[in-house]
């Protein structure tokens, strides 16, 4: 009896499942898209993606060295001239340097002004004295040697005293020609290799003076360019690293034209020209169309790296650089509403240069 019931209740199930799915199966309507699909708009075109970009590129401004930042005289939408100061960087290291060395040059300047001033006056009768002693002292030598000739002569002196009184004469000479050759040293003024070498030790002082200058104003970061400050990344009281990719402070841009730059696939590349036609599609909730003119083809292909996010895109593909321009632009987008580093859809048309065939080959 059992065994019937189960029996029965397992058929009574199974009815009442096929009943449920049956009856309960709904069509989940598709979802709509949430915008306009980007569709090639040639017949036999070539798609690829863009970057927008100013005319000239973007032009990431870096410190020359690291340091800290003690003012910043720009901000974002501020349109800039070559050399203008951008920012300026913490320079009291090198001016402690510079007073040093404006130090050194005050005392190299100095004793070229020395050696200049010689002789000097006071110095001169000082040594004209001693010459005129000198004198004074030889006549007595030159008379006491004559009166003891004289006296050896008499007898009264001995050849021994004599040739004491020629020491002194000698010693006496010796004395008056030291005290004139000082004399005439003295009033002939300094020596010119001391005033050469006086000279040297100030050129390169100078020349020190004017290297820290020069990495004073380094210091000062500048406008390589005209173009417009598209991003500001620093404030005064922060320290940055120097010229490094990971840490650019300021952006600049020339966005008195925009281009767009089109990675076209190594494998279609064969397919476009110089005289192709093209036109690129904004992103979002409004595309916009816009006509791109080739500008110039870069005949160097590199690895991919801005990807579109498709499914179906390679990565391990290698891309040719196309850049053109924004037909119309005035520079700020316009009408088209882009900016610089905006990603558009790029189409070529790929009927102006049909693949050659090379036909089959020959063996």
């Amino acid at each position: 009896m059992v065994r019937w019931a189960t029996i029965v209740l397992s058929i009574i199930g199974v009815v009442i499942g096929v009943l449920a799915v049956t009856t309960g199966k709904r069509v989940i309507p598709d979802a709509p898209l949430a915008r306009p699909a980007s569709v090639n708009p040639f017949g036999r075109g070539v798609a690829a993606l863009g970057i927008v970009e100013p005319a000239g590129r973007v032009i990431e401004v870096a410190a020359p060295d690291p340091g800290l930042v003690t003012e910043v005289f720009v901000n974002v939408g501020d349109i800039v001239t070559k050399g203008q100061p951008l920012m300026q960087l913490d320079t009291r290291g090198i001016d402690s340097q510079i007073i040093r060395a404006e130090g050194e040059l005050k005392s190299r300047e100095a004793e070229i002004q020395r050696w200049h001033a010689i002789p000097r006056a006071e110095d001169i009768p000082p040594l004209e004295a001693a010459v005129q002693r000198a004198k004074a002292t030889q006549v007595d030598a030159e008379d006491k040697l004559q009166r003891s000739n004289d006296a050896v002569k008499s007898g009264a002196m001995s050849a021994r005293d004599v040739a004491s009184a020629q020491a002194s004469v000698d010693i006496a000479r010796a004395e008056l020609a030291s005290a004139t050759a000082a004399l005439a040293k003295l009033k002939a003024g300094g020596w010119k290799a001391d005033l050469e070498v006086a000279q040297a030790n100030l050129e390169s002082t100078k020349a020190e003076v004017a290297a820290l200058q020069i990495l004073k104003d380094r210091m000062t970061v500048r406008a390589p360019r005209e173009g417009t400050v598209l991003r500001r990344d620093v404030e005064a009281g922060e320290y940055v690293q120097g010229p490094s990719k990971a840490s650019t402070p300021l952006v600049l841009g020339d966005l008195t034209k925009l281009h767009v730059r089109a990675q076209v696939d190594e494998e279609d590349f064969a397919l476009i020209g110089m005289d192709s036609k093209a036109v690129g599609r904004t992103r979002g909730a409004s595309p916009q169309e816009i006509q791109l003119q080739i500008v110039r083809i870069e005949p160097f292909a590199r690895p991919k790296l801005n990807l579109s996010g498709a499914n179906s895109e390679r990565t391990d593909t290698r891309i040719i650089d196309v850049l053109m321009a924004i037909v119309g632009s005035d520079g700020t987008g316009g009408a088209f509403g882009i900016v610089p580093g905006q990603a558009v859809d790029v189409f070529f048309d790929a009927t102006a240069k049909p693949p050659s065939n090379p036909g089959p080959e020959k063996r």
